[in-house]
Order: C-alpha cells, then sequence, then structure tokens
C-alpha cells in the first residue's frame, strides 16, 4: 500500500534533520563566514543556514522536477522495455567482466 506524500515528505525531513554530515557542514564550512565585528554570531549563522536551505530546495526542487519530466517521457515511449533490456544486458556483461578481472588479476608474491 502506497504511504501518503505528507508521510515520505516527513521521513525525508526527519532523515536530514538528524544527519550528522550536515551538522558537520554547518561547524566546518559557516564560520569562516562569520563576522564577529558585523553583528551577533547566532544571527548570522541563522542567515546563512537559511540561504543554505533556500538554495538547497531550489536546487532539489530542479532535481525532482527534472526526473519526474524525464521519467514521464520515458514511460510514454513504447522503446522503454527494449532499452530496459539492453540496459540489463550491458551492466551484467560489465559487472561480469569486473568480476573475471577481479579474479584474473592478483598481486604475485615472490
Amino acid at each position: 500500500m502506497p504511504q501518503p506524500l505528507w508521510h515520505i515528505f516527513m521521513q525525508g525531513f526527519v532523515v536530514n534533520a538528524l544527519n550528522p554530515k550536515t551538522a558537520l557542514f554547518f561547524f566546518a564550512f559557516l564560520p569562516q563566514f562569520v563576522d564577529p565585528a558585523r553583528g551577533a554570531v547566532p544571527l548570522q549563522f541563522l542567515l546563512l543556514g537559511l540561504v543554505f536551505i533556500g538554495l538547497a530546495t531550489l536546487s532539489d526542487g530542479a532535481y525532482a522536477l527534472l526526473s519526474s519530466t524525464l521519467g514521464g517521457w520515458l514511460r510514454g515511449k513504447t522503446q522503454e522495455l527494449r532499452f530496459a533490456r539492453g540496459q540489463r544486458l550491458v551492466t551484467g556483461g560489465v559487472y561480469i567482466g569486473l568480476g573475471v578481472t577481479a579474479a584474473l588479476t592478483g598481486h604475485k608474491h615472490q
């Protein structure tokens, strides 16, 4: 059973809010743009964080819209099934080739 969109959105929000990489980014990257001589440091952090969130929302939204458009376009194509079959064969061939190469290539001890 598909989940409601708001539920999926909230799951994504919680995952991003609790992501330690996000906190590390803010602690490592943003301090170089904060100048105590220009006002309250927490307010500067808040403003920079809001700018980051706005830019991330715009870029991620653009990716989502582009993906949705391309997905709809691909679903409408009759050649999609042939493409998917060919893609599976090529991908499988690449994996088999990599596996054979890894098996035959090795460090020779002397």
